[in-house]
């Protein structure tokens, strides 16, 4: 006689057997939803708790780990054995009712420890790289950490959130995807698992009628980008461009040079083209499919193609079996890096920013010299802004920013009619002057005086 097919349950509670053979009677079912990107992997029990043990020895603890797997006997035409590992998670919410008696536990497969994800934390990473921060993050928590992606150096990022939530958004610049699976931090490249063969193909017979559903929002697709910088301690501006079209992202943020800018513009195009095309279907079982896994779909018209699994949830329970519910994006034809184009303008030749840069200002121009002699200013003197104008660089076209109090000259030098200015006196000539400096301010706002109580003073534009 051939062995029904069937469906059972392994789930281990603090490393040591849960509920053993009795999960076919007391668990009424399971969800286990796998995350591609942005939100952790979860698992979710219901449980006929009407048996004592379950408020005695049996009452699982929060912050305890659950290891769950799914068991197929006899599954397919050739029957064999099918199991899908769900992971290892962290318990942290259980709910009792005590009629009908039903018990159910959440868990998440983020780390134990809050602090992961609850502990703002401010730190400056200098001279590091994506995956090393990620390597610290890890090893701050102890768990093992995956990089399954290209790597890109940092050379100063300020970090004003919580560890979870800055690297989540680190590697976002980058297309980059941060996971959380089996308490283990891993990253990797959302691209470059597109470009992956599909893991199965689907058809209309296999997916459970009525469950399936497509949208698209493809007029919101971008078709290239532009990338503009203008880095205040070198003074230079970096510029790259891709695609074309009437529907451009324009981006302004921190870049160290072209191919660094090039990275982040690709990314952030590519992010916002992800999901333009979704499709959700139900199907029996899969097995074999998780979140970042390719699909194909055929058989359906022109919505057949490759998918990209955004998220996977995988339901059992004794009425209905054991059911996946998929959901994805299709793939489509990304940007990539080696297509940029762009340049790097140096408007000081100078570079004030170099290690050798110093109080005596030897590399500065004679005739900035002699106008900041004329002119008065002083490295550390006190000037009283209104309403003043502040640029990334001398040469910047737009302000990014207007202020107004006391200020003080950084090093006095002016350029291209422009001051460097900070809000401290204790910053003044400090290096780097990226961290130090607030801006450029032109000339015609900087009045002398201000912070001894002295009166609004003089304004360069009548010195010079």
């Amino acid at each position: 006689m051939i062995e029904a097919r069937r469906v059972s349950l392994d789930i281990r509670y603090n490393n040591a057997e849960f509920a053993g053979e009795q999960v076919g009677t007391e668990i009424e079912s399971l969800t286990y939803t796998d995350n591609a990107a942005d939100n952790s992997d979860s698992l979710d029990l219901t449980i006929n708790a009407q048996d004592k043990k379950w408020l005695n020895a049996w009452l699982p603890e929060t912050g305890a780990t659950i290891k769950a797997r799914i068991i197929g006997k006899n599954w397919d035409q050739n029957r064999r054995n099918r199991s899908l590992n769900c992971g290892l998670f962290t318990l942290d919410d259980i709910a009792y009712k005590q009629a009908p008696g039903t018990m159910t536990i959440g868990a998440v497969s983020k780390p134990a420890e809050g602090d992961f994800s609850e502990l703002e934390r401010e730190t400056i990473w200098q001279n590091t790289s994506v995956k090393r921060i990620g390597e610290t993050i890890a090893e701050r928590y102890g768990l093992p950490f995956s990089y399954d992606a290209d790597d890109y150096e940092i050379d100063c990022d300020e970090q004003d959130a919580t560890d979870s939530k800055y690297y989540n958004t680190l590697c976002k610049r980058y297309g980059l995807v941060l996971k959380v699976y089996a308490r283990r931090l891993w990253v990797y490249d959302r691209e470059k698992y597109k470009a992956k063969r599909p893991v199965r193909t689907f058809a209309p017979l296999d997916i459970k009628p009525g469950s399936m559903s497509y949208s698209t929002t493809l007029s919101g697709t971008f078709t290239g980008g532009t990338f503009t910088y203008t880095d205040p301690d070198r003074d230079i501006d970096i510029s790259c461009s891709v695609g074309g079209g009437t529907h451009t992202k324009n981006l302004n943020q921190r870049a160290v040079s072209v191919q660094d800018a090039a990275a982040q513009l690709c990314a952030a195009i590519n992010n916002e083209n992800h999901g333009k095309e979704k499709l959700k279907f139900t199907v029996e079982g899969a097995w074999n499919v998780c979140a970042g896994n390719c699909i194909n779909l055929s058989g359906c018209g022109k919505i057949s193609g490759k998918y990209f699994v955004d998220r996977v949830t995988h339901k059992y329970s004794r009425k209905n079996g054991f059911t996946s519910d998929i959901n994805c994006s299709r793939v489509t034809t990304p940007f990539y890096a080696w297509d940029v184009g762009g340049t790097i303008e140096y408007h000081e030749n100078e570079d004030a920013a170099s290690e050798g840069y110093n109080d005596n200002y030897e590399r500065t121009e004679p005739a900035a010299s002699a106008a900041s002699s004329a002119a008065g200013g002083k490295a550390g003197q006190a000037v009283t802004l209104r309403n003043a104008p502040f640029y990334y660089s001398s040469t910047a076209a737009q302000a990014s920013a207007h202020y107004t109090g006391v200020y003080y000259f950084y090093d006095g030098i002016l350029i291209n009619g422009r001051y460097r200015i900070t809000n401290s006196a204790d910053r003044c000539g400090k290096l780097p002057i990226g961290e130090n400096c607030t801006g450029w301010v032109p000339a015609s706002y900087c009045v002398i005086g201000g912070g001894g109580g002295g009166g609004p003073g003089k304004a360069f534009a009548d010195i010079l």
